[in-house]
């Protein structure tokens, strides 16, 4: 994912920007911590924690750029630090957790995981430098970002070792969640004052905002609304108990030879 990081000075209408990202992105923490909250679901199984990182991380992060905070300059712009620290730490967690609802092998993951920190780290060197070295990392990044949805939409599939038709159903909403609205990224690079001038900084600020949340809130909720893969395995057996059969044939006495 390759991204614009310049921004404007921390003007009105950028706090309006940022500020929005703060609101929009604690709407996912909500979304988790009810599935942390929800005693009936196998927190293990579903690895929430986990999920949790990603809302609770572009909060903090959103809530900084909000204030100015972690703004540095770079070839007489203002990259925003915080932005590419947020990417560094939660989307290596969007793509791992895909390949965790279908329980991919860790080694196919691990390496959709560093391909992912491999773009990322590629697209601040190119929007961070100028001439060659800008677009031998954008290079780099976008070939590492199109091996990374390689392994999510080919190797993924290929490599699951549980496949039940509700975890499928989750994982190709996932998947596409990630993997489909992703392709904009490259497209908001190239556009951007960094590119070729096509938008400008505050347009792509709003831009990159509006993606980043579409892309984490609208991930967490879609776990919540299949939360029922994860539930606890002892609430099948209390609702068996509760079954007059199941009981009947459990309290039977056994029959001896006398």
């Amino acid at each position: 994912m390759i991204a614009d990081a310049l921004t404007p000075s921390i003007d009105g209408i950028s706090s309006l920007v940022y500020g929005a990202g703060t609101l929009g992105m604690a709407v996912g923490i909500v979304v988790v911590w009810w599935l942390l909250r929800d005693e009936t679901l196998d927190s293990d199984a579903g690895q929430f924690r986990y999920l949790l990182v990603i809302p609770a991380f572009a909060t903090l992060s959103y809530a900084s750029m909000t204030l100015g905070i972690g703004v540095f300059s770079v070839n007489g712009y203002d990259v925003e630090g915080m932005r590419y620290l947020d990417w560094l730490v939660t989307t290596p967690v969007l793509v791992g957790y895909v390949g965790h609802v279908v329980d991919v092998d860790r080694s196919v993951v691990y390496s959709a995981v560093g391909l992912d920190a491999l773009m990322i780290l590629t697209g601040f060197v190119a929007t961070t430098t100028t001439g060659t070295v800008r677009w031998a990392g954008f290079a780099v990044s976008s070939l590492a970002f199109f091996l990374m949805l390689y392994i999510m939409f080919v190797q993924y599939p290929k490599r699951a070792n549980t496949t039940t038709p509700e975890r499928k159903r989750l994982f190709l909403r996932l998947r596409n969640q990630v993997g489909v609205l992703w392709l904009l990224y490259p497209v908001i690079w190239l556009a951007s004052p960094v590119g070729f001038g096509l938008v400008s900084t505050l347009g792509t600020a709003m831009l990159v905002t509006f993606m980043d949340v579409a892309a984490k809130v609208p991930y967490t909720w879609v776990v919540h609304e299949h939360r029922g893969i994860f539930r606890n395995d002892r609430v099948d057996e209390v609702a068996a108990g509760s079954d007059p059969e199941a009981t009947d044939a459990t309290d039977a006495p056994v029959a001896t030879a006398d």
